[in-house]
């Protein structure tokens, strides 16, 4: 439990950046050992320290142009998986290739953005802008060869394919992708006659299927926000990279859906998918303390969501020396609909980084909503059994669905069961919302400085009702083994359990 609680505390980029980090690490000691190895660990080494030095000067100087923070990570992730897309340095022409990818990898984050939305991933920009340039012979510019995919790296990279994969809860994207992944390469191999078990392997072994589940799909940016629309956005990606086709578009070129070219399409598909939402500029009105460490802002004007769904915040402050946990964060949004106020809550313990700070100081007047999603909704059916279970300020997402409970059942909450679970009394928040949804009939328990029981669980359990869990991963992770003991029918009905993870921020 203490390690999934230090993991927690891990911002996600952080995390992929650390992940990113041994990979680079074990492949270099695998370079070194392994004679018969691609590349030696010092043409690897050079690449790197290229990549690093042009990601890193490029996207300075783009950030200090269009005065917006850089982010203290995400340019080390551009970095790292170009590391991993592009040949080792073994001549001055191969360096300068890698000069350019790295520099069009990085000003694309700026060049190619609408509305703060990245059009394509960066990493994806350069990987493209250099296979069509290598592709008309232009310039020392190079294929990519995604070399990450050499058979002495799938154990590593399952690993940390594995742990990014688990941190940032998308195994639902990820499953998507390698189940079509791998029924592609099935129906692909009947069509050519060729043993399915030998393209099955060729496609683990010898394809980046790993490294593009894991690290490139996953991306948040540059990835839908809702599920269905990531259920397609992963399916496109698969059958593109797998399918095998290639277009003739003149007589002089043909188009390959090589994985660059793949990813290229599911980037533009989640940004036309994203554009139906218009980035909408808030006006802070107030923040306040409304607990321990926990604060409550109000801004102007309302926004347009669903009860339960998130909102990603940005304050693009202008500063040299970056926010160590970036310029963007991943807020529930405590408020209903009908409110004239938008409303998210967050904490702020020990030292706050400095995107909370200026919040907290008043610092920050503006702040800009890039997008806002989530799964985490109400039933269709207001009548239907409902069951809460928050742990500390994973109960600002209910707040928003009581109330809007509250406005759809004419005051009625009789089928509304919650667990409120805080660690101490002063750290109890929304105690007016909760008082409300009790006089409305709805059950509500609250626990103090202890786990939530297996009785209490037992007390709130509803035949046939559906389960909201919001809260740290390391209590939703023992919450679920209680609640399958209490209603053992959702052992085969898992869609009745929903989750709001947090995963760092």
């Amino acid at each position: 439990m203490k390690f999934v609680r230090l993991i927690d505390r891990i911002s996600m980029y952080r995390f992929v950046l650390l992940a990113l980090v041994v990979l680079a690490v074990y492949s270099l000691a695998v370079a070194a050992s392994d004679t018969d190895f691609a590349y030696t660990a010092t043409q690897l080494v050079g690449s790197l320290a290229i990549l690093v030095v042009v990601c890193g000067v490029v996207t300075y100087a783009c950030a200090a142009v269009v005065r917006v923070p850089p982010g203290s990570e995400s340019w080390l992730i551009t970095a790292l998986i170009l590391f991993f897309i592009f040949p080792g340095v073994t001549d001055s022409d191969a360096a300068w290739g890698l000069v350019l990818a790295a520099a069009v990898a990085s000003a694309s984050k700026y060049a190619l953005a609408v509305r703060r939305r990245h059009i394509v991933n960066p990493a994806v920009a350069g990987a493209v802008i250099s296979y069509l340039l290598a592709y008309f012979s232009i310039g020392p510019f190079e294929y990519p060869v995604w070399w990450v995919a050499a058979e002495p790296l799938l154990i590593a990279m399952i690993v940390v394919g594995a742990a990014v994969v688990w941190k940032l809860r998308e195994g639902w994207l990820v499953g998507v992708y390698v189940a079509v992944s791998v029924l592609t390469i099935i129906v692909v191999a009947l069509d050519a006659d060729t043993p399915i078990g030998d393209a099955l392997d060729l496609g683990f072994t010898s394809t980046p299927l790993l490294f593009v589940a894991a690290i490139m799909l996953t991306e948040p940016l540059t990835s839908p926000a809702t599920r269905i629309p990531k259920v397609l956005y992963a399916a496109l990606v698969a059958v593109l990279m797998f399918w095998g086709q290639t277009f003739e578009i003149t007589s002089d070129f043909t188009l390959a859906f090589v994985p660059e070219i793949a990813l290229l399409a599911g980037s533009l598909f989640t940004f036309v998918v994203g554009m139906r939402w218009r980035r909408t500029v808030l006006t802070v009105d107030s923040v306040r303390p409304i607990g321990v460490d926990t604060y409550e802002v109000l801004a102007t004007p309302p926004l347009r969501f669903a009860p339960g769904q998130w909102a990603q915040i940005s304050a693009a402050t202008w500063s040299p020396t970056p926010d160590k946990q970036g310029t963007r964060r991943v807020l529930s949004l405590a408020g209903a609909p009908s409110e004239t106020h938008t409303r998210f809550g967050f904490t702020a313990i020990g030292e706050p980084s400095a995107f909370k700070k200026r919040l907290i100081d008043g610092s920050t007047t503006t702040l800009y909503v890039d997008e806002v999603g989530g799964d985490f909704r109400l039933p269709r059916k207001t009548s239907t059994p409902t069951v809460f279970i928050a742990g500390g300020i994973g109960v600002t997402p209910f707040r928003s669905m009581l109330a809007e409970l509250t406005a759809k059942t004419g005051g009625d909450l009789s089928h509304v069961s919650m667990i409120y679970a805080a660690n101490s009394d002063d750290r109890l928040v929304y105690a007016d919302v909760l008082d409300a949804a009790k006089n409305l009939g709805a059950q509500v328990i609250t626990v103090v400085g202890g786990l939530v029981s297996v009785e209490e669980i037992d007390s709130i359990a509803r035949p046939g009702a559906h389960y909201y869990l919001s809260g740290p991963p390391a209590m939703l992770a023992a919450l679920k083994p209680m609640l399958i003991r209490a209603e053992p029918q959702l052992r085969w009905q898992p869609w009745r359990v929903h989750t709001d993870r947090f995963i760092g921020y």
